[in-house]
């Protein structure tokens, strides 16, 4: 279902539609390992053109709709199918709409022989340092992630019915449950944007079980109990928090808000993109029961089935046990194939011996429940958006009046992180904060706009050899303007 356009299919008649999609595609010269790269809001026809282009044996790039020419590496790109004029790149003549593609194929499709080992879809991440990178999974890497959201237990996949997906499909999130919706048998509802009043009234007329969520709209439902009160929610059996932490406070009051009979807890996991998902998610109460609770509710949960996960130390690399802080490493069928055309940054990030260094620090308790304390990889996350503080550095140094820049996450009780900056300025020159923020905007996608505070200061404090002390650039905002929580 298309909350947006109204349009319903069958399992029957999406089977028909990426059909003949699969054959038009075909026809114009799609084959075996092309890339189709789709720029759209969530729509159905993005989840058709994903299934038709894996009917063929080919690849997908799911680029973000937010983001603005320059900021996506669309070497790879045969056809981008955006009503964003600055991204239509049509390679393939004869292509007039996507309503020709659904057209009834008049000749077969070659048959492609099935190859889980191949790419199956390219998702842009953060990585785990420096901007953004073409993230490719493998059909096997995205069918773990099916596999795995099943197994868990947790999220009660085995009981939906219907489905909300608000989450962009350009995210690992978003299309991980569009597709585990409709692998389980049950009604995927699309909606091209989040907006809250129709979320409700959509849980509400699907009778869903399930809630996937993401923090910001944890906090965003708490700020507005009213609203959401004014609509029927018992049906809901279970909400399922990722992307981000969620602060226990926030949950507790999430559970006051949505008080049914079965709804308990609120799950949450631990994952991301080169993982093709969740790695760790907080198992079920019965779990917990017969292995042992964990220490804390900021617990991220245990390792998923089929996958390991260890705490290796910062310098020397040895795995850490219990209580001892360190790099979360993981390793299993979740791991990307690696970033694309990016051997130095694949190599820094997945070892010789198979496990992928997530950037990330944390430690586990005596029970095997991992928690997540601190980032090395210095990301902002910006309502579950990353945000590299390298790219909006390198943004920001290309304004003339700028001689240098340091950017950090300010916290946020609402958004998370906010991007901030220090900003030192050519002499002579007398520039505005307003312009700053407004030159960003004007170049950059919305998330990653400076929404925190902006100082100018003489120098960017740095190491001898030249790296950014972020954490100098954190402590000097909170003492100057006090954290937004």
């Amino acid at each position: 279902v298309d909350s947006g356009s109204g349009d319903k299919y069958t399992f029957t008649e999406v089977q028909d539609v990426v059909h003949n999609i699969a054959g038009h595609l075909q026809s114009l010269g799609f084959s075996h390992g092309t890339n189709l790269a789709v720029c759209a809001t969530n729509c159905v026809e993005t989840l058709m053109l994903v299934l038709a282009s894996w009917k063929l044996g080919g690849m997908v790039s799911l680029l973000n709709p937010l983001l603005k020419p320059g900021e996506n590496d669309v070497r790879s790109v045969v056809m981008v199918d955006c009503n964003r004029p600055q991204y239509v790149k049509l390679h393939f003549e004869g292509f007039p709409s996507f309503v020709h593609l659904r057209e009834p194929m008049k000749q077969g499709i070659e048959s492609i022989p099935p190859d889980v080992e191949a790419g199956a879809v390219i998702l842009f991440s953060s990585g785990t340092t420096g901007p953004p990178k073409a993230v490719v999974l493998s059909h096997k890497n995205i069918l773990y992630g099916y596999r795995t959201m099943v197994e868990a237990g947790a999220i009660l996949a085995h009981e939906w019915k219907s489905q909300i997906v608000y989450q962009p499909m350009s995210h690992a999130y978003g299309l991980l449950i569009s597709m585990v919706t409709m692998i389980i048998g049950a009604s995927t509802i699309i909606m091209p944007r989040f907006e809250l009043k129709t979320y409700l009234q959509l849980n509400a007329d699907f009778k869903c079980e399930v809630m996937m969520r993401v923090p910001p709209l944890a906090v965003m439902f708490t700020k507005n109990s009213e609203l959401v009160a004014q609509f029927d929610l018992s049906s809901i059996k279970c909400i399922c928090c990722g992307a981000a932490f969620l602060h226990p406070g926030v949950a507790a009051e999430l559970l006051k808000i949505i008080p049914t009979k079965s709804l308990k807890y609120i799950t949450q996991g631990y994952g991301m993109t080169e993982l093709a998902g969740s790695s760790h998610w907080m198992p079920s109460e019965s779990f917990a029961e017969k292995h042992g609770a964990p220490d804390s509710s900021t617990s991220v949960g245990v390792v998923m089935p089929n996958t390991r996960s260890s705490i290796r130390d910062l310098e020397t690399h040895i795995n850490l046990p219990a209580y001892r802080r360190g790099e979360i490493c993981v390793s299993g069928p979740g791991v990307m194939m690696g970033y694309l055309n990016d051997d130095k940054a694949t190599a820094a990030t997945i070892g010789a011996d198979g496990w992928l260094k997530t950037g990330d620090i944390g430690y586990y308790d005596s029970n095997g429940y991992f928690y997540v304390v601190d980032r090395c990889k210095e990301l902002i996350k910006y309502k579950a958006h990353q945000v590299s503080p390298s790219e909006v550095e390198d943004l920001l140094l290309s304004h003339p009046e700028i001689a240098d820049a340091g950017v950090v996450g300010f916290p946020d009780a609402e958004s998370g992180e906010l991007p901030s900056a220090f900003i030192v300025l050519k002499p002579g020159v007398n520039l505005r904060v307003e312009e700053i923020q407004q030159f960003v905007a004007e170049k950059a996608a919305p998330f990653k706009k400076l929404r925190g505070p902006i100082v100018f200061v003489s120098q960017i404090p740095k190491t001898a050899s030249g790296k950014i002390l972020r954490r100098c650039i954190l402590a000097e905002l909170q003492a100057k303007h006090g954290n937004r929580e």
